[in-house]
């Protein structure tokens, strides 16, 4: 299992509305310990990444170019979600751009040599709510096509683990959904990203949802919360029982990387994300060596 975290661990700028581009990002990750990435292109969504321009071909090539002068390898990738709730889009219009940036971060996965794209499941609102049925045949119908680009990209698609939220249930929460859905689709390139944060707020025992999911599990999420609120804390500043969970992975012969989606440097000065960034790789290097 490798250390690894996402890019946006070096994105957002405190006080301002841009971001930190990719290759930075990159540098300053590695500089930090992390040589394992997950590309986070979530981003496109506001159209504020490399890959919103015309030249986006050209600029992963730029970005694999220098992943391979750093050393670095792409193994998960998270391309932008969709609202929870289908059907969602308030135009035809933002539904096709949607659908585009969704092609690209695919594509881009690919080109940079990802294992696993993690999607979030959508949860259907306009026929019937909390049917199994009627959630699968929307998910089924939002991710034919993704699918099928990305088996051609040779690129896994892994479908994260919700919470519910604002009272409202959210479908792909609980480990028996998750199986269903990815059994629906009969495909052995696609599996389960666990959010270790989500299952800590929704199971009260966040050990026991990751080894009933066992080898469905081909990807993770890694943050820390209090059972409440989605907070992407650094692991041991919440409530999580790490070694339990550590223990876990191992149990089910995970065999993907150690992957954190932590909001640590969001609001952090630029001239302490690096200090704080090497400290979230220490405590990611001692969780590592439990497995």
């Amino acid at each position: 299992m490798r250390l690894a975290t996402m890019t946006n661990l070096f994105r957002d700028q405190r006080g301002l509305d841009t971001h930190i581009g990719y290759i930075e990002s990159m540098r300053r990750c590695k500089a930090a310990g992390f040589d394992t990435l997950d590309l986070n292109m979530c981003a496109m969504f506001p159209g504020k990444t490399e890959f919103n321009r015309e030249d986006w071909r050209a600029q992963a090539d730029k970005i694999r170019e220098e992943a391979e002068k750093l050393g670095i390898v792409f193994s998960q990738s998270h391309p932008p979600y969709r609202p929870s709730k289908f059907p969602h889009f308030k135009t035809k219009e933002e539904e096709d751009y949607f659908d585009e940036i969704t092609r690209r971060s695919i594509i881009i996965s690919g080109m940079l040599g990802v294992k696993w794209a993690v999607m979030h499941p959508v949860t259907a609102c306009e026929n019937a709510e909390y049917s199994l049925e009627e959630d699968i045949a929307s998910n089924h119908e939002v991710f034919a096509s993704v699918i099928e680009l990305a088996a051609k990209e040779n690129v896994g698609i892994a479908f994260e683990n919700m919470a519910d939220r604002d009272n409202k249930r959210r479908f792909g929460a609980t480990v028996s959904e998750l199986k269903s859905l990815v059994d629906s689709f009969g495909d052995a390139k696609m599996g389960v990203c666990w959010d270790i944060g989500h299952g800590n707020r929704m199971y009260m025992d966040s050990v026991r949802p990751i080894k009933e999911m066992g080898e469905y599990i081909k990807a993770l999420h890694v943050d820390d919360n209090h059972g409440g609120n989605d907070e992407h804390l650094v692991p041991f500043l919440g409530s999580i029982n790490w070694e339990g969970v550590m223990k876990a992975l191992k149990e089910i012969g995970y065999e993907g990387d150690f992957v954190y989606e932590i909001k640590l440097n969001d609001y952090m000065p630029d001239a302490l994300k690096d200090s704080a960034a090497k400290f979230a790789a220490e405590i990611g290097r001692y969780l590592v060596s439990m497995c």
